[in-house]
């Protein structure tokens, strides 16, 4: 039986393809990037389906269209997520960072999710977003 494959999928928000110095942009100065980029495999030819936030990663971990999908806006509930296929063929998946999810911290396939979004933070009506950031910060007592 073989082994299967490591997958870590790492993205980062509003990266342009021409700043990260692996990827033909000597200028910048990217050396972990370079790392994961020359051990890895780099997505170089993607474009997103929406320019808001939730809609294109849904579109990313559906392999959908917004018009396919459902979610045409940052609150709109996510159907389907492909990490529940990984789940289901016996890979253990973690989710560590925003994913911008609907509902916030529904498991999508991920059988753990450290869910740091921060978004209303600075909203004026609410004292805070509770992510599990400020999860870890409230239970320290800071």
């Amino acid at each position: 039986m073989s082994k299967k494959p490591n997958i870590v999928l790492i993205i980062t928000d509003q990266q342009r393809f021409d700043t990260i110095a692996a990827l033909d942009a000597p200028h910048m100065v990217t050396p972990n990037l370079d790392r994961l980029v020359a051990r890895g495999t780099a997505f170089d030819n993607m474009y997103i389906t929406s320019p808001s936030c939730a809609p294109s990663r849904a579109s990313l971990f559906s392999g959908t269209y917004p018009h396919t999908n459902g979610v045409y806006r940052n609150d709109e509930p996510w159907q389907y997520c492909w990490v529940k296929d990984l789940a289901e063929a016996g890979y253990r998946t973690v989710n560590v960072g925003k994913m911008h999810t609907m509902p916030v911290e529904g498991a999508f396939g991920f059988h753990e999710r450290h869910v740091v979004e921060n978004k209303d933070r600075d909203h004026p009506n609410l004292p805070f977003y509770l992510d599990n950031w400020d999860k870890a910060f409230f239970q320290r007592g800071i």
